[in-house]
């Protein structure tokens, strides 16, 4: 059933992408104003924010599976996890920010990426902004979810997600928590990435950076990209590198995609 649950909503949200009724988060975000309206230290703020919402959704399917039995408690954990899916329509985000650096319209680009991307204090080239900026939303949209939805069920995906949903609205308050729930499904991404590109170039990547507490999530996986597939943008036009690094970047969580559903529909087999 978990499978089935896994493969039918990866389907749905190849086909329909995020957006929609089931994407909706006004509720939550009313639940966040009237958080922020008690003042709370960081912990117990973020813990009120994401365990009642998580504790309702537990008592609901407990008692669909007591009253209406597995498999309507399947449906609602396909439900469940399509909530749990990224916001934003990135794969279309990241074709037009690859056709507007083509035509050298770097400016026009920028636009596309996120918020935290373009408020960013650090000076970068617009290449090695946009792959940090897409190795992180491409990672963060579909592959926690994916981990803690096989390792602790629907409930850790959703949970996972309304801890990004909160610090994001919080402009990284809860930056901690992410980081926390990311260093495992980062290190795997990241040695999926070593697998499909260059191993050897990867492993001081998987033997150092991954473990220095001071690298940010989208630092590391764009640093896995690089060296992954030997993106080398040196002598080249500002615009030219950008698109090599974008692109890199685009095949790098394609191919990572492909593998993760492989990976797990053949582990279903056994």
């Amino acid at each position: 059933m978990s499978y089935l649950v896994f493969i039918i909503s990866v389907g749905l949200f190849a086909l329909f992408g995020s957006g929609g009724p089931l994407h909706r988060d006004r509720w939550f975000h009313s639940l966040n104003n009237r958080v922020d309206a008690l003042e709370l230290d960081i912990w117990p703020s973020l813990l009120l924010r994401v365990l009642a919402p998580v504790l309702a959704l537990w008592l609901f399917l407990s008692l669909l599976d007591l009253f209406f039995g597995k498999l309507a408690e399947g449906l609602a954990g396909v439900v469940v996890l399509y909530v749990a899916w990224g916001r934003g329509d990135y794969p279309t985000d990241i074709e037009r920010f690859l056709a507007r650096a083509r035509v050298g319209d770097l400016e026009g680009a920028d636009m596309l990426l996120s918020e935290r991307a373009r408020q960013s204090d650090q000076v970068e080239a617009d290449g090695s902004a946009g792959m940090r900026d897409f190795a992180h939303r491409g990672y963060s949209r579909w592959f926690p979810s994916v981990l803690y939805y096989l390792m602790l069920g629907p409930l850790a995906a959703i949970t996972y997600r309304l801890v990004y949903l909160a610090n994001e609205r919080s402009d990284g308050r809860f930056e901690t928590a992410m980081r926390m729930l990311d260093w495992l499904p980062a290190r795997l991404l990241l040695v999926t990435f070593s697998v499909l590109g260059d191993f050897e170039h990867t492993r001081r990547a998987l033997t150092t950076e991954a473990f220095d507490q001071t690298i940010s999530t989208d630092a590391l996986l764009a640093l896995g990209i690089e060296r992954a597939w030997r993106v080398e943008t040196e002598g080249q036009h500002e615009a030219e590198s950008t698109v090599v690094a974008v692109e890199a970047t685009q095949k790098a969580i394609n191919l990572s995609t492909a593998v993760w559903v492989a990976v797990v529909s053949v582990i279903a087999l056994f």
